[in-house]
């Protein structure tokens, strides 16, 4: 192999599959060690933005948790409507209509009884709050099918078994309790979730962190 095939070759690594790149140069390279340096680190940095601006930065560093790209109000109704239908096909929980942001807030409501607010910062959602008060089984069943939408929505990474552990965290396993006061939290990648009651009234929050 030639010198300036085997530098292509090289920087090609370096760019799309950085550690065997790497050994690559250690092996093969004809620069002095500064100039691999500088050029290992110009890689890297080219790699790691070209990933992150693909939302792939779970898949550089392994991470279980994942990335959580930012979303605009109208990117969440889309793949929140997408869980839906991938998820719940035959519970017909969509957002239908495209929101309407108002000073900084949006919201939905799916019964009179089930309601979603968001805030945005900029462009993108900071916050969303369920509020709910339901009085009956089938209003609590389809305040926990709206939930587990919006954490598959916010973790796509999580399955079915992870996205039960954060209702296990909050208590809210199989149905919404209405009764007395009570504050839990947990996380999950960028996505810190809560829950509070008081007085019969239920929020549940999901905020990006």
């Amino acid at each position: 192999m030639t010198t300036y095939l085997k530098t292509a070759a090289m920087i090609t690594l370096c760019i799309f599959i950085p550690p065997l790149g790497w050994l690559f140069m250690y092996k093969y390279s004809t620069f002095d060690k500064r100039t691999n340096f500088v050029l290992a680190a110009a890689c890297l940095a080219f790699f790691v933005y070209a990933n992150m601006t693909a939302g792939n930065v779970q898949n550089i560093f392994g991470s279980k948790e994942g990335f959580e790209q930012t979303m605009t109000p109208e990117q969440f109704r889309e793949k929140f409507n997408a869980a839906s239908k991938k998820l719940a096909p035959n519970l017909g929980i969509e957002i239908a209509a495209p929101f309407t942001v108002e000073d900084k807030n949006f919201s939905h409501e799916f019964t009179p009884k089930l309601k979603l607010v968001g805030t945005v910062d900029g462009e993108n959602i900071s916050a969303l709050k369920i509020l709910t008060a339901p009085e009956t089984k089938d209003e609590s069943f389809q305040t926990i099918n709206v939930l587990g939408l919006l954490i598959a929505t916010l973790n796509p990474e999580l399955d079915v078994d992870d996205r039960s552990e954060v209702f296990r965290d909050l208590r809210m396993l199989k149905e919404v309790s209405t009764e007395g006061s009570y504050d839990w939290t947990t996380s999950r990648g960028r996505v810190k979730y809560s829950v509070h009651a008081d007085k019969g009234d239920v929020t549940f929050t999901a905020e990006l962190k």
